[in-house]
């Protein structure tokens, strides 16, 4: 199945953090999709270890990450596997997802403001 757009979002236990546009029913993407779409070896274990990232460092139990560190590393390593992703499928735009990092910024932000 060629896609056009792909989304790069992490969630709870997903198997890969890669996920089809909302026109085809924003399924997950599995291991083998990525297979299917050409990735190489290390890009595809560089989109796995960074959903086990999350899992490990967002877990669903604390519902937030497990340091300020955690957050700006997952985010620093969204951005690079959204440039490598481009790079490697010229032909797809990958939208980057960064739910996660953003309630962190929102918390903070309404903090600041109950502060003022």
């Amino acid at each position: 199945m060629p896609f056009e757009r792909l989304r790069l979002m992490s969630d709870y236990q997903a198997p890969t953090p890669v996920w089809a546009p909302a026109d085809l029913g924003g399924f997950v993407l599995t291991t083998e999709h990525l297979d299917d779409l050409g990735l190489t070896e290390t890009l595809r274990t560089d989109l796995l270890r960074w959903q086990a990232f999350f899992d490990d460092h967002h877990p669903v139990d604390l519902c937030g990450w497990d340091s300020p560190l955690s957050c700006e590393q997952y985010a620093g390593e969204g951005f690079r596997l959204q440039r490598e992703l481009a790079r490697a499928l010229p032909g797809v735009r990958f939208d980057l997802d960064l739910w996660p990092v953003r309630a962190v910024e929102e918390e903070l932000a309404d903090s600041g403001a109950r502060g003022a």
